[in-house]
């Protein structure tokens, strides 16, 4: 019987499915709207869509989801009404963000506000209690204290309770407690406990990231209790169900619904994946993806086949600790509006026309101009190329609503409002793409660009000309990258701990001990994933870094039990690591332990991408010509239109041309050249064809 492969990722206009049987090497793709008030619909449509094709549900033996719904409400403020307890004389460490300071960006916004607290101050309730840096207990918590915050707070309507006790990752005593309280009191409210979520040192960042926990914590349960009931019920019954984590790693549905923090990056983080299987593919280690869809674009720097790791991130002004992967989000997409600011000047983004309405042309009663509409008055968009011909663009409706509310305020014509629509939108994704290089340090120069999501292809040849990257790499599926990056990848978990001690003096049985609660939690969730232990590959890692530092570096530990004579090389590990990033370290000098890490992966069945046949010459696969607009030279050139379903291994043609297919279009520039390579990528690079 085939066993299907089947990766779902949800974003904020459309959803995609990839599946692959992998026998056969048989793709199958679907594509299919979004539905932002019940997202599991979406998935269960793309799901019907691919049962139309022959596949039965019960041949789907893996299925892996990337979602956007924990992103989502957080990004709209959708999440439950959320309260806070805290040590007593800390309920200002919130408010006061650890001092972060606004994003370059925001400086430069004279109508910046701060983000809202997810727990306000009108829901934080202060809890007599204390232990020290050590874990000693200096204040013995009192449950009955405990008690009566609870029912202050359940009088407030409270959904969710995020708590976070000062150096509860050195002793979680405390915290433990007022869990078992507040489930005897509150037994239908979720609690997020910090030192479980989050066991590292920094209260803020550990109280941020538990507050977002228990903020988007019962939305994503709901949402994937829901779920898992609709494919049960639709027949898809296999238990290797699994949700796409922030780290590039994937997760059991089951462990999703008790960390949702760790899927806030879900979609980008599948992104990612597929732009590190790009460059395998393709030969180029150093890559940089441009992942464009219909309401926002993610940018990741690949160097060396590899993906920075972040340890900590940014959604919508809240941080969060959780490991994951570096990935720079901006609110530019194919629904991304345009509009007037304040000060009279022409804004694109980024709120986004989402799925519904979408951009005026969808014809769904969006009246507001988009980056979508645009594109299609200037001619990269044709009016019957969404979604296979499914979906019509109406050109009528997108002139209007440029005019009316770009064109006419500025006093220009439609195709010069469009054309500073895409020019504003290109620019906004030219700076991030910038602060990316600058952030590591690279030459754009050395780096192809990946472009995909629905409308990556439309705007990455001018990207890469503004930035002078010397080559664009076009998935043979752009607008299903994301959920190609879903069957990319493993199983896997990050374990953290912090313990902080001068290297040379911590005892080496509390760093064996540590590193063996870590693995006891790693072979339990493996065993509750089904996963046998024989199956489990570990990797332990030290944080370390110099006394008096606020930052750590990590560095490999030993897979054996540690000992003191394994303490020299860790050091010098880490004074290498530290030389190579900061041009600078200190041999002399004791390090100090901050974190002890361990990283557990699972190996499971990958999508293989299938060598396509030799083409027969580009002008087998022209369907017509159309006029182009060239923001260049301000006029509309003649462009070859073709059809990339017809395009073979070989094939190659010059610009200007668009290249269509039905889940998104590519724009070739004049002076730019084409070719499809033998896994259908298509390359495109300056000169002309041969």
């Amino acid at each position: 019987m085939p066993r299907w492969m089947v990766g779902i990722d949800t974003g904020g206009t459309f959803t995609d499915l990839i599946a692959y049987e992998a026998e056969s090497r048989t793709l199958e793709v679907a594509k299919v709207s979004s539905v932002p008030d019940d997202p599991s619909q979406a998935v269960m449509n793309a799901l019907e869509e691919l049962f139309k094709s022959g596949v039965r549900a019960e041949d789907v033996g893996f299925l892996v989801h990337g979602t956007t719904v924990a992103t989502n409400a957080i990004l709209e403020g959708k999440g439950v009404r959320t309260g806070l307890l805290i040590t007593k004389g800390f309920r200002a460490v919130y408010e006061a963000r650890g001092w972060v300071q606004p994003d370059p960006k925001d400086l430069q916004d004279p109508f910046f506000r701060k983000p809202p607290m997810l727990a306000p101050q009108s829901l934080t309730e202060e809890i007599d209690e204390r232990v020290d840096n050590t874990g000693a207990v200096l204040r013995p918590i009192d449950a009955e204290d405990v008690r009566r915050a609870a029912r202050r707070l359940a009088a407030k309507g409270v959904d969710a309770i995020a708590v976070c006790y000062l150096f509860s990752y050195e002793n979680p005593a405390h915290e433990e407690l007022t869990a078992g309280v507040l489930a005897a009191e509150l037994p239908d409210k979720r609690v997020s406990l910090s030192s479980r979520i989050l066991p590292v040192i920094r209260e803020y960042v550990r109280l941020s990231t538990a507050a977002i926990d228990a903020y988007v914590g019962p939305i994503m349960e709901r949402y994937l209790t829901r779920l898992a009931d609709r494919l049960t019920t639709a027949g898809v019954r296999t238990p290797q169900v699994f949700l796409m984590q922030s780290n590039g790693g994937l997760m059991r549905i089951t462990i999703g619904a008790r960390f949702p923090n760790q899927t806030l990056l879900s979609g980008p983080a599948a992104g990612v994946v597929s732009g590190i299987e790009i460059a395998r593919l393709t030969g180029r280690p150093d890559i940089v993806t441009l992942d464009m869809g219909g309401t926002s674009t993610d940018i990741a720097v690949i160097a060396g086949s590899a993906a920075e790791e972040a340890t900590d991130g940014r959604i919508a002004g809240q941080d969060i600790g959780t490991p994951m992967l570096a990935v720079r989000t901006l609110g530019a997409g194919g629904g991304t509006i345009a509009w007037i600011g304040k000060d009279g000047l022409l804004k694109v983004g980024p709120e986004s026309a989402g799925a519904m309405p979408g951009p005026a042309a969808y014809g769904r009663g969006g009246e507001r101009p988009t980056v979508t509409d645009a594109n299609l008055l200037l001619g990269a968009l044709a009016t019957g190329n969404v979604l296979g011909g499914r979906m019509r663009l109406d050109p009528a409706k997108a002139g209007e609503a440029v005019r009316r509310h770009v064109a006419l305020p500025l006093g220009l014509d439609v195709v010069k409002a469009a054309a500073g629509i895409v020019r504003i939108v290109n620019n906004n994704m030219a700076i991030d793409l910038r602060l990316a290089f600058q952030s590591r340090g690279e030459d754009p120069r050395r780096f192809a660009l990946a472009a995909f999501g629905g409308a990556g292809p439309l705007h990455a040849a001018m990207l890469a000309r503004e930035l002078a990257i010397p080559t664009v790499i076009v998935p043979p599926y752009p607008g299903l990258t994301s959920a190609m990056g879903l069957l990319s990848t493993n199983v896997k978990h990050v374990y953290l701990h912090s313990a902080i001690g001068k290297l040379s003096a911590f005892p080496v049985a509390r760093m064996n001990a540590l590193f063996a609660e870590l693995r006891a939690r790693a072979l339990a969730d493996a065993h509750e994933e089904g996963f046998a232990e024989s199956r489990v590959t570990l990797v332990r890692h030290l944080d370390l870094r110099y006394p008096h530092q606020g930052y750590q570096l990590g560095v490999e530990a030993p897979a054996h039990d540690i000992t003191d004579a394994d303490k020299p090389a860790l050091k010098r590990d880490f004074d290498a690591t530290h030389q190579r990033i900061y041009g600078a370290s200190a041999p002399d000098e004791d390090a100090e332990i901050v974190t002890f890490r361990v990283i557990a992966e699972i190996i499971v069945p990958r999508l293989e991408l299938p060598v396509i046949a030799a083409g027969r010459g580009a002008a087998i696969a022209e369907k017509e010509e159309r006029p182009l607009y060239d923001l260049a030279t301000e006029r509309f050139v003649t462009a070859r239109v073709y059809d990339r379903a017809r395009l073979g291994a070989g094939d190659r043609f010059a610009g200007p041309a668009v290249v269509e297919q039905f889940d998104s279009t590519t724009v070739v520039l004049a002076g730019q050249r084409a070719e499809v390579d033998r896994f259908g990528n298509l390359i495109l690079t300056a000169g002309d064809a041969a």
